[in-house]
Order: structure tokens, then sequence, then C-alpha cells
């Protein structure tokens, strides 16, 4: 696969306003990569190797899954001299359509229903095929997997309509049944549910897990695909590489049921029943001269190492039922960046550069995020943070020799470990950044924070 290398300017990660400068970032792109050129045709000059590599997170309906995302790839590492930034920005349905993945080097398909949607659109799909065969990247977790996919070998059921919208890019089958393993995204609470599954790392000559070979790994799993090779014939299909595989069945470590109402009181009626264990949770393969790698678990959340399953029912407004959800309850969580390092191997992989740190290093702001803040409370769910009054910014620095976090560029706090900050600030749109540095690591996390005073 071509890899290009291009010189930056920058030295500082990407502010809250990268968006509005994309256009600018992609010109200098091109600008600079001319420069590249020409350097390395005078070898009198000499200049530090500033690699960039740009990811579109793509987002439909829940931006959340996309920000889960772009959370663990804000990240940068040094190697041999060069320095790789890993650069991510979230584009819409309407980027795909006007034909600008070309602008990036990888595109990411977070977990969502909704993008089965949009791919039933000829053009989005083409868009998306061409932009891998012609040498892109494609990450996909959960439905982003099974979006790529050869499709769902299953009797007529809902899941024969999704096969419509597959990119068939990957040379493998899902199992993925709406009665089964997608009972654990139906009835999750969302926030506090997803259960912790062990994957095993089999022994493999693709660098992503290298030095884990053997190992089992915990990752949050909230009804994503088993995968298993279909054996279709295309030159474009290149051989597929499990990462990691089922080590335990979910039925098994989070037993759900479907209930029944007996005298006024609900009672097991029969067990959902799963059957991934085995299967392939992760993948790598390539097709034309792109490469692919395809999650069925979320590499982006934190996980568990112990804990149970609890069932309980929610009766949602106006409904005339009630719906079973669960949540996994415990008090010995992972961090949250315990498997970040997945996705940014992943995409170092994807776009051919050599192998980051296997590392848990983040800076990652808790709160506020995702609602209206009054004098310091959250009092409804937002998909933007909102404020009112005065606030407490809290986050942690992950395995940091060095941070701080920025209030509109302006230094707040130095230090490391857990961070809280007490603002107050005045109306309008802030930038709030945290930084995290540890050897030829760097990462960070941005918030943007609407005051309204």
């Amino acid at each position: 696969m071509p890899v290009q290398h291009h010189i930056r300017t920058r030295s500082v990660p990407p502010s809250c306003s990268k968006d509005f400068n994309r256009e600018w970032f992609i010109t200098m792109k091109r600008v600079l990569l001319c420069v590249l050129v020409i350097a390395l045709t005078a070898p009198t000059i000499q200049a530090t190797e500033n690699v960039d590599i740009s990811v579109a997170i793509y987002f439909s309906s829940v931006r959340r899954f996309a920000e889960e995302i772009e959370e663990p790839l804000r990240y940068s590492w040094t190697h041999e001299g060069a320095t790789y930034t890993i650069t991510p920005y979230i584009i819409s349905k309407r980027e795909v359509l006007e034909g600008k993945l070309s602008s990036y080097d990888i595109l990411v398909i977070p977990g969502s229903g909704r993008h089965y949607l949009d791919a039933l659109n000829p053009r989005w799909r083409s868009a998306v095929i061409s932009f891998v065969e012609n040498g892109g990247g494609y990450l996909g977790i959960c439905g982003g997997a099974n979006l790529a996919s050869m499709g769902f070998q299953e009797p007529l059921s809902p899941n024969t309509l999704l096969n419509r919208s597959v990119l068939k890019i990957a040379n493998v089958y899902v199992n993925d049944e709406q009665g089964e393993e997608w009972q654990y995204l139906w009835r999750s609470n969302w926030r506090y549910g997803g259960l912790p599954l062990n994957v095993s790392i089999p022994q493999n000559d693709n660098p992503i897990f290298g030095g884990l070979y053997g190992d089992l790994r915990s990752i949050r799993y909230w009804g994503g695909p088993g995968m298993y090779d279909a054996g279709k014939e295309d030159a474009r299909l290149g051989p597929v590489t499990p990462l990691a595989i089922y080590a335990e069945e979910p039925m098994d470590v989070a037993p759900l049921h479907y209930w029944k109402w007996e005298g006024g009181t609900a009672v097991p009626a029969r067990n959902i029943t799963t059957d991934i264990r085995g299967q392939y949770a992760a993948i790598a393969t390539t097709y034309g001269n792109g490469r692919v790698v395809l999650f069925g678990p979320h590499p982006e959340r934190n996980t568990f190492f112990d804990g149970h399953v609890e069932e309980f029912p929610v009766r949602p407004k106006l409904a005339p039922f009630t719906w079973f959800i669960y949540n996994w309850v415990s008090d010995n969580a992972s961090v949250i960046s315990y498997n970040w390092w997945m996705l940014r191997r992943s995409v170092a992989w994807l776009a051919g550069y050599d192998m980051p740190p296997i590392s848990e290093i983040a800076a990652h702001i808790e709160e506020p995020a995702y609602g209206l803040y009054i004098y310091g409370r959250k009092v409804i769910p937002s998909q933007h943070a909102l404020v009112i009054g005065p606030l407490t910014i809290t986050g942690v620095l992950v395995d940091a020799e060095e941070g701080g976090v920025y209030i509109d560029g302006e230094l707040a706090y130095e230090g490391t470990g857990n961070v809280e900050i007490s603002v107050h600030l005045v109306p309008g749109i802030h930038c709030i950044k945290m930084t995290a540095q540890r050897g030829n690591e760097a990462a960070w996390g941005e918030r943007t924070i609407i005051s309204l005073g």
C-alpha cells in the first residue's frame, strides 16, 4: 500500500476550532508535500519529519458515538526520528456523497444502526468502496464491522434487509442475530450496560496485537458480531487475519431473558441465547490497495474485571408496554483508556506506519459533557455541553509524566492524575483542552462548552 509522509509545520495538537480550518489544512498538506519533495532533493537541508494521519470518523445520528472514537485518536508518538500525529475529524453523509473521502487517510465507521440506512444509497456505498480500493483505510466497530462484511447468513429475518447495505470489502460473514446478540444492544442501559467479554489473541503476522499473542483481553461488548470466513472469490479481497477471538459467550457472562407477566409479576419466559464464542472478535484484511480492520466489541469504552448483570423493567413514556433492560454492576472498572491502544495501533497499521506503544496514556475530560448544567448540576442530557453559572471541570490524566488543562488557550492547571477545576465562564463558546505527555507519546482531550452566563 502506498505510504505518503507529509512535512507539517504545526507542533501542537489541533484545537477545538480545527473543523473550521479543515480546507486550509488540506491546502497546506498539498503545499507541504511539495516542500518535502524539494527537501529530499537537497541533502544539505536537515528537517524533523512530522507525519500527519488524517482520520475521518463518520457521524450519522448520535454524535457522541463519533466523539467516543475521536477521543482515543487524539494521540501522537515519536519513532526513529519521525513524529506521527493522528488527526481525527468528524464527518457526515454529505462529505461522503460529495466525494471528500479522498482528503483523508482512514475512514472510521463506529457502532450505530443508522449507517445501514445511509449505505442503502448506492452513491454512498460506491464512495466508501472506491476509497478503500484506491488505498484508503477502513476501521469498523460493531455495526461498522457488519457494514464492511459480506453480510448475514440467516434465514429470512430483519437482518436480511440489512444485507442490501453491506460493502463486501472484508471476506467474512457476520453472526449477529436480532433475537440473540443484538439483544445486548437493544436491552442495554447505554451508560451502565455493556458487558466485559474476554477475547483471546492468536498468534499471527499482523503487528497490531504484537506482544500479546496467547493472552486474554477484556473488551466491552454491546451486541456486536462474531465474524467467520466467507470464502468469496474476488481478486480485490485479501486474506483475513484473525486478531482476536471471542473466548466467552455473552449469554454465559451476562444471562439475559425474555420476560412475561404472571399474576401481575414479571417472570423469565426463556433465556436469550448467543453463539459467537470461537468466532473472530477482530480481524485485519485488505481490499484492493486499501486495508481494513474490524472489531465486534468496543475498544473505545472502558471495561470491567468482575461484576454481574442486573435486569430491570422500564416503561417508556406513553408506551403501552414494559421493556426490560440491563446494567453491568461492578466496582472494579478499568481506566477509560485501557484498550485505546488497539484503535491507535489499528490506525497506524491502516496508514502503513510502525506501531506506537501499547499504552494507556490519555487526557480524558469527564465533566461537563452531553448535558445542560445549572450551577454545576447536570439537569438534562444534551448533544452538547451547556452551562449556566459556575461549574467544575473534572477529568483524569492517565499515565502522564506531565499534564495540563487549558481554557481558551490559557493554562489553568498543571499536574497529573485526577483533575478538578472550579470555574465560572463568561457567556460564549469556550474550548477546554487537557494534555498528557510521557516520553515519546502525547495525548489530548478537548471539549467545547457553551456558557449561558
